[in-house]
């Protein structure tokens, strides 16, 4: 593809009651989860890997014709019930686009599937289950939309796609794509609020896997750690291939210079005030690729996006996007 993607005015202004970025960031996972339409037309599908991991997903096909197939990527300990995920997967599938949500290993209740711990470097088969999602409906143009780590592996799949191409792939939409995981892993540990919950998560999460795999894994106190920088060095050091936190997260980090030479689309956006991505991450992408879109809004958090009365912008965003 020779054509550069056109730019296009990200107009998001809440209101300066609900501006704030930890509000943005957090009244939206609070929120009730609007999927029920999307939950009854999904059906549960186990895609096996080329190298045999097993991951999960949920297809929503649309029952007449369809616009396009959108994977949808959730982010670290998420799952594809995240609110983001059930709020964009049903509107889109109201919206005439079939849905496929897919969980990464050892995310929902897919613990038991592999046993394997799962790693943000795991490109190999998130991408290939990508592929597989892709073929469900070859006749239609397919795009991935991820957030956060999502929006990593979002465009870790376009970067891969140079080299490996998904014919029927057209656009990829990355919403604060956690770039520098060494950064973030910072971020977090530097807001109590943020480290509570991801800590709490990740550890149950762990413990959910030795007790599955009693003879695999044995976390001591690494899981109770002061810090989720501490967390990653003990837990890579004994059950990874890297030998400690920095070499772990360098294996994932997205560059900028990934992103020249793209064969698609790609539009990539952010909030200036995310308290977990730092924006400076994100404007180094700025001018690396004719069809890089790079969009900051001045609000809307980590993956927040809201006004009032309660209404996620995020939505009508992608929908935009997809129209292109």
């Amino acid at each position: 593809m020779s054509q550069s993607v056109k730019p296009r005015s990200a107009t998001f202004s809440p209101s300066i009651l609900i501006r704030n970025q930890h509000l943005q960031t957090i009244v939206p996972s609070l929120y009730r989860r609007d999927g029920t339409q999307l939950l009854a037309a999904s059906q549960p599908v186990i895609l096996t890997t080329s190298d045999g991991v097993r991951l999960q997903g949920f297809y929503t096909p649309q029952p007449g014709s369809s616009k396009g197939l959108v994977l949808l990527l959730h982010g670290w300990l998420g799952c594809t019930e995240s609110r983001y995920n059930l709020t964009l997967g049903q509107h889109l599938f109201q919206r005439g686009y079939t849905v496929f949500r897919l969980n990464y290993r050892d995310h929902g209740e897919t613990h038991q599937l592999n046993p394997g711990l799962f790693r943000g470097d795991l490109l190999d088969e998130v991408f290939d289950a990508a592929r597989q999602v892709a073929r469900l409906a070859p006749e239609l143009p397919f795009h991935v939309v991820g957030a956060s780590l999502g929006g990593s592996f979002a465009l870790r799949i376009a970067w891969r796609h140079k080299y490996n191409p998904i014919p029927t792939l057209q656009h990829v939409i990355a919403v604060n794509p956690a770039v520098n995981p060494h950064q973030a892993t910072l971020a977090l540990d530097r807001n109590p609020i943020y480290l509570r919950y991801f800590r709490k998560r990740w550890r149950i999460s762990l413990q959910k896997k030795q007790q599955l795999f009693p003879d695999r894994y044995h976390f001591g106190p690494e899981i109770y750690s002061g810090s989720c920088m501490a967390m990653t060095e003990a837990i890579m050091s004994r059950y990874s291939p890297h030998p400690n936190a920095l070499s772990y997260f360098n294996s994932y980090r997205v560059r900028p210079e990934m992103m020249v030479g793209l064969t698609n689309p790609v539009t990539l956006l952010t909030a200036a005030d995310d308290p977990i991505i730092p924006v400076k991450d994100l404007q180094a992408f700025q001018e690396v690729s004719k069809l890089l879109r790079v969009l900051i809004v001045p609000h809307g958090g980590h993956v927040g996006y809201f006004t009032l009365p309660l209404r996620f912008w995020l939505t009508e965003f992608v929908e935009s996007v997809l129209a292109e």
